[in-house]
């Protein structure tokens, strides 16, 4: 049975944490892409994200999270407070993982993807008693920018799809690698080294992406 979207409002929360908390899958707007999310501490519902969105290579899961939140699942330096005291912001930080996070969500890897794209994810992971984990919706090369592919791709496969609209960048967030001695921007997305030199002061670009 396809899953009917629902408008997104603040009134939906506690159906959404009351869901996630049961291990349900569950589709949520962001003004980057959508995005496919769960209890990051429900290990069955972890299993169960890899499973409806396999990765064509080893990666770790993003985590949506705010600065008064991060400390619980990542390590936070200077340039990292620095980037998470705008937030909400389209970026996407590497940041280094605790110890104490999901191998399902790590993957093996070292660190994890960090994200706060806006204001709605900021305000629902505060209402959180555990850590909203997920990773951008997208079937081939195709990123769910709307409910309608979010029914046509997962309907059948998630228990709620919240309905944003339109979002409002369409692309993924640049991303930012905070684990290295000095940030630098590994991919370019909805903002550019302009934007983000007088947020975060010692980011960097690698040689491949100098002019």
């Amino acid at each position: 049975m396809i899953q009917q979207a629902v408008q997104k409002n603040w009134q939906l929360v506690p159906e959404i944490k009351n869901r996630l908390q049961a291990g349900e899958v569950i589709i949520l707007p962001t003004d980057t892409v959508y995005a496919l999310v769960v209890d990051g501490n429900n290990h069955q519902a972890l299993t169960k994200l890899r499973q409806i969105k396999p990765p064509t290579s080893p990666q770790p899961l993003t985590i949506f999270t705010r600065r008064e939140k991060a400390e619980q699942v990542v390590i936070v330096n200077r340039a990292a407070e620095e980037m998470m005291s705008h937030f909400p912001y389209p970026v996407t930080m590497i940041m280094p993982a605790k110890p104490s996070l999901s191998e399902i969500i790590t993957d093996g890897y070292k660190s994890v993807f960090v994200a706060c794209p806006d204001r709605f994810i900021y305000d629902l992971v505060n209402e959180l008693p555990f850590p909203l984990v997920g990773l951008a919706a997208s079937f081939a090369d195709t990123k769910v920018t709307d409910a309608n592919l979010a029914q046509r791709f997962f309907g059948d496969k998630v228990s709620l799809i919240v309905d944003g609209g339109q979002c409002k960048y369409g692309r993924s967030g640049t991303l930012i690698d905070f684990t290295v001695e000095m940030p630098t921007i590994m991919t370019f997305g909805t903002v550019s080294v302009d934007d983000l030199r007088p947020l975060v002061s010692q980011i960097v670009l690698p040689s491949h992406l100098m002019k």
